[in-house]
């Protein structure tokens, strides 16, 4: 009989957990500048979905680095408050590019389709507005200045800790694991519109942790994830088009038919959702 032998890779169990998360952080900063910057210069459907994709990885890593202390009062109200809000744009926006997008695949009528395009305008204003407060660069700058300094107290506390295992895979491998429960949890109970949209946003953050902080890929997860984002896109449409096009019977039809075919087919799906999914090398020994 074969048994198995798990060992995680040297850097991760030789970094400790404190600079494992500043390098996973500060990796994150020069895309999401760049992204930011591009937006600046002109507000396009793209780079509106790369900005917003930029900003939520960022922030998926910064959850792990919350819990860790790294977030003080002052870094909070001034950087991520801010941020945050313009995240929450962005994703308003995006909403209305999608909106518009499936209304036309549904074959909605042009009347529903020009409302949702004046709807646009004004959101788009509001980014335009908000575009120049922001200067990322210097947003770049100061967020890098606040982990390095944040990161010299926490190594000096670590290094007075008791705890057993300082390393970067054991913090991780105890963080991840616990997300994934409240994973697991989820796709157990998730119906409703809103429970799918909670198990989505919870199995974007498991994909983009695993990506940004071990270098992971799991198609399992990308899949599970861009069919729940369908599905939430289906189910954000259809009280809009009840109330913008009660008559267009034939559209709300095409639309329920859309999403229980997407249903059936995550349900399928989930049963694959990588658990204990984590880099390292297995050897076998006989």
């Amino acid at each position: 009989m074969q048994e198995t032998s798990y060992t995680p890779p040297e850097h991760l169990s030789s970094e400790s957990w404190v600079e494992f998360e500043l390098r996973s952080a500060s990796n994150l900063l020069q895309p999401m500048v760049g992204e930011l910057k591009k937006l600046k210069l002109r507000v396009i459907k793209e780079r509106v979905h790369k900005s917003r994709v930029s900003l939520r990885r960022w922030f998926s890593v910064w959850s792990l680095l919350e819990q860790d202390g790294w977030e003080k009062k002052k870094f909070k109200k001034g950087v991520l408050k801010p941020l945050r809000s313009f995240l929450k744009e962005l994703g308003e926006l995006r909403d209305s590019d999608v909106n518009i997008e499936t209304a036309e695949k549904l074959g909605c009528d042009k009347n529903t389709i020009d409302e949702f395009k004046k709807k646009r305008k004004k959101l788009k204003k509001a980014i335009d507005a908000s575009l120049k407060e922001i200067q990322p660069e210097k947003l770049r700058d100061d967020i890098e200045a606040y982990l390095e300094e944040r990161a010299l107290d926490l190594s000096k506390k670590l290094a007075e800790s008791d705890e057993a295992d300082h390393s970067a895979f054991a913090h991780f491998d105890r963080y991840i694991s616990e997300h994934e429960q409240s994973v697991r949890i989820l796709s157990e109970r998730a119906t409703t519109p809103e429970s799918l949209h909670k198990l989505r946003l919870a199995i974007k953050k498991w994909r983009y942790l695993l990506t940004e902080c071990m270098g992971l890929t799991n198609l399992d997860l990308v899949r599970a994830q861009t069919l729940l984002g369908e599905i939430h896109d289906f189910d954000r449409l259809e009280p809009v088009l009840k109330e913008s096009a009660p008559d267009d019977k034939e559209s709300l039809i095409r639309l329920r038919k859309e999403r229980a075919t997407l249903v059936k087919e995550f349900e399928k799906c989930k049963k694959d959702l990588p658990y204990g999914l984590r880099p390292g090398l297995i050897s076998y020994a006989r």
